[in-house]
């Protein structure tokens, strides 16, 4: 029995498993990462989208964000999985979660929007797509997360400790249920804090939760002019965003993130790259291994597929382990007193 909401990589090399019972916490494998996004050319590109859209449908720089971020999650799966139970999971979707403030005061009740991106987005359809889920976020009869946090904080104390123990037990062995996870914002491939859009200055990072499986928290704090020396010595104003990411090391390595971070910044600064739809080999849809669990027969299927594609590369794998083993023996046939020799 597999988990709601992902898959077992099959491609994990053997340290890869051993990690997360020598690193067994998110806290254990925390990096904390500063950069900048150079807005030169992201803040025109809004201004001209805005022209003719009105006040409630306008373009931000945190949509932008939120394309990027979903385009290099679907260029670089790896950076969609999760530890959990020990095991090393790979995300069946692209999801994103974010705080939404009922209004703009600081009394104002707060909520998460939890969104599903499709590998294909581009800036219009998230744009749309992020309007919808924040306006259904800050209507009245509010969304499925904000249901959760008000039954469960409702519970008396020892029966919320309870719960917890018990929810923390299940995901442990993957049987998590779906009514837990679909509203909870922290069951997402990254947890974004747009501090930037309540005015908060500085280059802050956000802490990991033990909760739930999100592996990747990034913070855009506010937009602020630098001064920076151009190609030709002089020291010149840029508008910069600064960006806070902490993530967990343990799902993938050093040159991987910094490839996918790269992907991250380089759209971010240039959305004109996120207009089209992008296209994407058969190699890079099986490694993202997306499908929506909703879907009962279409993800009955898919799930078969992997399976299948699981044997394929154990029998590959198997193959070149023999293959290696054959001209190791070859070698040894060709001259026998080559180990004479090496003593």
């Amino acid at each position: 029995m597999g988990r709601y909401d992902a898959t077992i990589p099959y491609d994990l090399p053997s340290f890869r498993v051993i990690e997360p019972h020598v690193m067994k916490a998110r806290e254990d494998g925390k990096v904390n990462f500063s950069t900048q996004f150079d807005l030169t050319k992201t803040l025109p590109y809004i201004k001209e989208y805005n022209k003719n859209l009105s006040k409630n449908q306008k373009l931000s720089l945190f949509d932008i964000i939120l394309c990027a971020a979903s385009r290099a999650v679907a260029e670089y799966p790896e950076i969609n999985r999760f530890i959990s139970g020990r095991k090393y999971w790979q995300r069946n979707r692209i999801q994103f979660s974010f705080v939404v403030k009922k209004q703009l005061s600081t009394h104002a009740k707060e909520t998460f929007a939890k969104v599903t991106f499709s590998p294909y987005s581009t800036i219009e359809s998230v744009r749309k797509l992020v309007h919808e889920e924040i306006g259904g976020a800050r209507s009245s009869e509010g969304n499925e997360t904000e249901a959760e946090a008000d039954f469960f904080g409702h519970l008396p104390r020892f029966v919320l400790m309870i719960a917890i123990k018990l929810f923390k037990t299940l995901e442990f062995f993957g049987i998590m249920p779906k009514s837990m996870i679909e509203p909870d914002p922290l069951y997402s491939s990254i947890v974004f804090a747009n501090l930037g859009s309540i005015g908060l200055e500085g280059q802050l990072n956000h802490h990991m939760f033990e909760w739930g499986n999100a592996s990747w928290f990034i913070v855009v704090n506010k937009i602020r002019t630098i001064p920076v020396v151009n190609e030709k010595g002089e020291i010149v104003p840029r508008t910069v965003t600064d960006i806070g990411i902490t993530l967990d090391e343990r799902i993938s390595e050093g040159m991987y993130y910094i490839k996918a971070l790269k992907a991250f910044k380089t759209y971010s600064e240039n959305p004109e790259l996120l207009e089209k739809v992008p296209t994407y080999t058969q190699e890079q849809i099986d490694a993202m291994a997306l499908c929506d669990p909703r879907d009962r027969k279409k993800y009955k299927e898919f799930l078969k597929d992997r399976k299948q594609k699981a044997r394929e590369y154990k029998k590959a794998r198997n193959l070149k382990k023999h293959l290696r083993k054959l001209k190791a023996k070859s070698k040894e046939v060709r001259n026998p007193n080559r180990a004479i020799i090496a003593e």
